[in-house]
């Protein structure tokens, strides 16, 4: 069986190149076609974004352990079930509602991009503060497989980190030989959209069988 820092280094990568890359290519992949002049420019943009989104990411993974410990001490898995329960439950629900195209989309300002390359990681920052609903239920996720040790849980979200950023950094690079409308198509989403439910409802399911063993 898979180790829970393998298994959320696989659904890092694989929700990187899903719904929540729709929010952030628009603004970043024009940025660096229009900036950037070689392969190792654009690597560049997309790593210090991707490292941004990365610290965010981590902290919001160990504040999230935190509060799931807390919670915990008063009400422990032993006794009551209901909060693993309550996030099984809500994991299931975001995938269906991924699956459907359904979710809720950050909005970051082109002003930010305007002051140049060090805005990238402010850019990054931000997306991982206020991260799309895949990401939200991972992070959910992590706070409950953490086991109340905050530096678990921050591990946990910097592996998830790491998997998204593959996607940013090999777009970014590539960007002066892919077609901007291979980010515009509708199917290529969709198949996306398919395979990030289909993890959220895996990993919810996940949860429900663990309590089940309690």
């Amino acid at each position: 069986m898979l180790s829970n820092s393998l298994k959320l280094f696989i659904a890092g990568f694989t929700m990187g190149w899903g719904p929540c890359l729709a929010y952030t290519a628009p603004l970043l992949l024009p940025y660096i076609g229009a900036t950037k002049r070689n392969w190792k420019d654009g690597l560049k943009v997309g790593l210090v974004f991707s490292i941004g989104r990365l610290l965010a990411l981590a902290i919001l993974g160990g504040l999230a352990t935190v509060i799931f410990s807390f919670i915990n001490r008063f009400f422990p898995p032993q006794k009551s079930g209901w909060l693993y329960l309550i996030v099984a439950f809500f994991m299931i629900i975001m995938g269906i509602l991924i699956i459907l195209g359904k979710g809720f989309k950050v909005h970051i300002g082109k002003s930010i991009l305007d002051k140049g390359d060090k805005s990238m990681f402010l850019f990054g920052f931000l997306m991982g503060i206020a991260p799309c609903v895949p990401y939200v239920a991972v992070l959910t996720y992590i706070a409950c497989v953490a086991e109340n040790r905050i530096l678990v849980g921050v591990l946990y979200a910097a592996l998830f980190a790491i998997g998204t950023a593959i996607a940013p950094v090999v777009l970014g690079t590539l960007m002066g030989i892919i077609p901007a409308k291979l980010f515009r198509s509708a199917k290529w989403l969709k198949v996306f959209q398919v395979i990030c439910g289909v993890v959220l409802i895996l990993f919810g399911l996940q949860l429900v069988f663990f309590m089940m063993l309690m």
